[in-house]
């Protein structure tokens, strides 16, 4: 015969009413809070959810979780994103314990979105959701993690140019996000940056000190070539405009040196925005000229480049701007 698991025994009085209970009908959340509100540390770091049930149960228990989030467009300004969509990030994992308790760690990195939970015991299961998001660092914090990597001056004046030093938009605790797919604090775009890299600044600044250092070589490269000379300004501002986008220097036969490209013209209002010279649209106007005609399709990025409107990013502008400051 078969024993009855969690079988009871009473007396034999007929006013005894004995409820028998599942263990497994009995789960219940302990902590956290349905939908609680964490948030990732100013340095980075994860904070501590820690998740627990209650449930009259030995055994193995399964647990399961999923961490997405859907990246929309921010743009720098403190208000509720508009943008659409650009990509979906998410990790998960499942694992078996014994434990009623698990403190989410992601393997070690440093995630934010949306956090769900599921445990199962046996037929039933409960799941819990929370929101994990993220504040910005402090100047100093960022100052102290920039100078502790090697090759990495002026990148701090990078960092203020592209984002003013800020890694999320404080109204929703969320990174920001460009139209470009530029995300976070050295708005990193290429290559795009993983999950971690788009939510823990320092990924992100670790991510784009690869990239600066990869500008670098390439500037030095370039400046170097044929036994020619440079001046440490000239390297930063080779550097800068690449970082943006093309080479700032063009060599000058008559003088023997390098100079800034000759055929380029910035607008001062902007950050990188310019015009080749060599375009017949472009020539015999005057900055002012050139900005009236183009300043109100600026805002529709690069579908407001035309043939009328021929405008474009420019690296060489983009050098002059942070290094003017």
């Amino acid at each position: 015969m078969q024993q009855l698991k969690h079988a009871v025994s009473t007396n034999n009085a007929d006013s005894t009413v004995i409820k028998v209970v599942s263990a497994q009908s009995t789960l219940t959340w302990v902590s956290p809070a349905e939908n609680e509100v964490f948030k990732i540390t100013q340095d980075a770091t994860l904070p501590v959810i820690a998740f627990e049930f209650r449930a009259q149960f030995v055994g193995d228990i399964k647990w399961s979780w999923v961490i997405e989030w859907e990246a929309k467009v921010s743009g720098l300004k403190e208000r509720a994103r508009k943008g659409k969509t650009l990509n979906t990030f998410n990790e998960s994992g499942s694992f078996v314990s014994g434990e009623k308790t698990w403190t989410a760690d992601f393997s070690g990195q440093v995630l934010g979105g949306t956090l769900s939970v599921k445990v199962q015991v046996g037929q039933k299961s409960l799941t819990r959701t929370v929101a994990i998001k993220g504040q910005n660092p402090v100047q100093e914090s960022i100052a102290t993690y920039v100078a502790s990597l090697d090759g990495m001056t002026g990148f701090e004046n990078l960092l203020e140019q592209e984002t003013g030093s800020k890694h999320f938009i404080d109204f929703d605790g969320e990174p920001i996000v460009a139209f470009d797919k530029g995300y976070g604090i050295t708005q990193m775009t290429n290559p795009a940056p993983s999950y971690e890299q788009a939510w823990n600044w320092k990924a992100n600044i670790l991510g784009g000190s690869s990239i600066y250092k990869d500008k670098v070589r390439i500037a030095k490269k370039y400046l170097g070539q044929s036994g020619r000379s440079y001046t440490t300004e000239q390297l930063e501002h080779e550097v800068f405009s690449r970082w943006n986008g093309g080479s700032y220097h063009e060599w000058d036969t008559a003088s023997r040196s390098w100079v800034r490209k000759k055929n380029i013209l910035c607008d001062a209002n902007t950050g990188n925005i310019g015009w080749s010279m060599d375009n017949e649209k472009n020539q015999d106007k005057t900055e002012a000229e050139l900005h009236e005609r183009d300043v109100d399709t600026y805002k529709k990025g690069t579908k407001g480049q035309s043939e009328d409107h021929p405008w474009t990013y420019q690296g060489v502008c983009y050098a002059d701007h942070v290094l003017s400051k």
